[in-house]
């Protein structure tokens, strides 16, 4: 489950909120300025003084936090929306048009559930990490496939090839023990390609099962809505729990290439 904002966070960003909202920056701009005149210097400290006020009831006003946490997670999503513009211009058409249909179908979602619920700030949460994670799986299948573009497996089979019949030919064992050690670096390099090769495709499958999923997570919220089934407490309700479930799949496929990345030294 992806864990909500923490309280540090959010108390940063809504004294933040407080501080930069334009009544705050009035205040403070024009208690400046009073404060530094010698004959003002008192109505300055006392506008100061009742912007600090105003800023604290801010600070404890739930609908504030509330406000705050929205614009929080809707900058957010904005950020991921950007990210997949700027990707889908490096991306191959197949993983943009899928990445395209995941955001498309989570709007959807969203919309269905409209300004109601829990769901609004949870669900958006939810579905940020998880186009968070796609987005990061399709960059790592781009940077896979620009590796795979790079070193053909047919090149290096060739390469095993020609080794092994300079090793046979020679007569020195030194340097047949020699070719025998580039031979085994051209396997291991065979392997790292075959296996680089299958993290491109679980990618494929799980960007493919993101999708379809939401496809029939759109239909299961309509058959809901239309029976009056939605509840109100989101970690009740069967979509939110399917979202989270999805969203712990594909982030522990993205931890398991990252470890192959890692291990087989990366494209």
């Amino acid at each position: 489950m992806t864990p909500p904002p923490s309280q540090d966070r959010l108390l940063k960003h809504v004294v933040t909120r407080a501080l930069t909202s334009p009544p705050s920056l009035f205040m403070g701009a024009t208690g400046v300025l009073l404060a530094l005149s010698p004959v003002a210097w008192p109505a300055g400290v006392a506008v100061l003084t009742f912007q600090v006020g105003w800023v604290w009831l801010r600070i404890r006003d739930p609908r504030h936090a509330r406000a705050s946490l929205e614009e929080g997670v809707r900058r957010r999503w904005m950020a991921q929306i950007n990210r997949l513009e700027e990707l889908a211009s490096v991306l191959d058409r197949d993983t943009a048009g899928v990445l395209s249909a995941i955001v498309e179908s989570e709007e959807r979602l969203l919309a269905l559930y409209g300004e109601q619920a829990p769901f609004l700030i949870h669900g958006q949460t939810q579905l940020t990490s998880l186009l968070e994670h796609s987005l990061s799986l399709a960059e790592k299948r781009h940077q896979v496939q620009t590796y795979l573009a790079a070193h053909r497996a047919q090149d290096i089979q060739r390469q095993v090839y020609q080794l092994q019949l300079r090793a046979e030919q020679s007569a020195d064992d030194v340097t047949r023990r020699l070719y025998e050690q580039a031979i085994e670096q051209k396997r291991e390099e065979l392997e790292n390609y075959a296996c680089l090769e299958e993290a491109s495709r679980r990618i494929d499958g799980q960007l493919a099962a993101v999708q379809c999923t939401f496809d029939n997570m759109v239909g299961r919220l309509v058959r809901l809505r239309s029976a009056d089934s939605v509840l109100a407490d989101p970690a009740s309700d069967p979509v939110f729990a399917e979202l989270q479930e999805l969203t712990n799949g594909v982030a522990a496929l993205e931890g398991s290439i990252n470890e192959i990345l890692l291990l087989r030294g990366g494209a």
